[in-house]
């Protein structure tokens, strides 16, 4: 079975290989046959403008010919014994030689154009005559295209009736059709890991850049020494401190205070600083991060509204948000924590 696959994929191939031939050299020689074709066209209007500067030039010659002719050597000799001195004489004499001259020149670029048209005819019959063989050969090209598309035509009429070769084409096609789709799957994942190698690089690179960003802006702020402002201007009421709680019935560590107050208080940033985080989870609910500094930064949580966003640098007693009772909440209240190198710290012992 093999074998004769091959056997009939080596005769597609060379009626393919027959019919691009053909097709490639009808190609070239409709192409050799517009570029002779426009050379012609040139050489054409090469020709006329040849043949009119000649006409313009014989017949300028023949009325020079007439002219001599009416007056001859007699009229040259009178020039000269019209001379009233010597002087005059020699002048004359220039003048008569410089006519002489121009004649002996016309003579020669009559000569000259003759020659060129005469070129420019001779160029125009090789042309004609190869355009005349472009042509023959185009129909030639024709033919071998038509009787190779007819010689495939009648191979494959006469598989029709084979069914052993039928068979073996039908099986062909099916293992043509299955290499295309096996090519094609490689190609789409090479695609999609392209897609997600470069989709990672970008966002490797956008987080290199916002760690940029965020290590400049905090070198600004390596002056801070960690005193900070209380987060409720309106409100000192802690309800829950740093510390060991029951809550929902079970016991946890909260690492935090939570400051009690109606929703819709202000609350304010406690330090100068860039907001990291300002966003909405489950647990905390609105709230929002703000780094002073590479070594502190604060949480605050549970709010009905935030009014800053990531990125946004923010001054000590700002108003950055509404306390509220959203996420994980028993009561409207803010949740304040201090982080000190990231680890989070009782911040009653912050303020000052």
């Amino acid at each position: 079975m093999r074998g004769e696959i091959v056997y009939l994929m080596a005769i597609m191939d060379s009626y393919a290989r027959r019919m691009a031939t053909a097709q490639s050299d009808l190609l070239n020689i409709e192409i050799a046959m517009l570029e002779t074709a426009l050379r012609i066209y040139d050489t054409e209007n090469e020709l006329e403008l040849a043949r009119q500067n000649f006409a313009a030039q014989e017949e300028l010659f023949h009325t020079r010919l007439r002219a001599m002719h009416e007056q001859g050597p007699v009229g040259f000799l009178s020039v000269l014994f019209q001379a009233t001195s010597f002087r005059d004489f020699f002048v004359q004499w220039e003048h008569v030689r410089s006519v002489a001259q121009a004649d002996q020149q016309m003579l020669e670029d009559m000569q000259g154009l003759e020659d060129h048209v005469t070129s420019i005819f001779d160029d125009l019959t090789v042309l004609q005559a190869a355009i005349v063989r472009l042509y023959n050969d185009e129909q030639a090209a024709i033919r071998e295209l038509d009787n190779a598309i007819e010689a495939q035509r009648v191979w494959l009429a006469a598989m029709e009736y084979d069914e052993q070769q039928l068979a073996l084409m039908e099986e062909l096609e099916r293992l043509t059709l299955q290499a295309i789709e096996e090519e094609l799957g490689i190609v789409e994942r090479a695609i999609r890991a392209y897609e997600t190698e470069a989709e990672h690089r970008r966002q490797q690179e956008a987080q290199r850049q916002r760690q940029a960003q965020a290590a400049a802006r905090l070198a600004n702020l390596n002056n801070f020494d960690g005193n900070f402002l209380w987060p409720t201007p309106t409100s000192s009421d802690i309800s829950s401190r740093f510390g060991w709680r029951t809550i929902f019935g079970a016991q946890e560590f909260h690492y935090g205070i939570d400051i009690r107050l109606p929703t819709g208080q202000p609350v304010v940033a406690a330090a100068d600083g860039y907001v990291r985080i300002s966003q909405y989870s489950s647990s905390w609910g609105f709230f929002i991060i703000i780094d002073h500094c590479a070594v502190y930064s604060t949480l605050y949580a549970h709010h009905s509204r935030n009014r800053v966003r990531a990125g946004e640098r923010v001054y000590r007693g700002q108003r950055i948000a509404d306390v509220g009772s959203t996420g994980r909440s028993t009561g409207s209240h803010l949740h304040f924590e201090i982080r000190r190198n990231g680890v989070r710290v009782d911040p009653e012992l912050y303020f000052r």
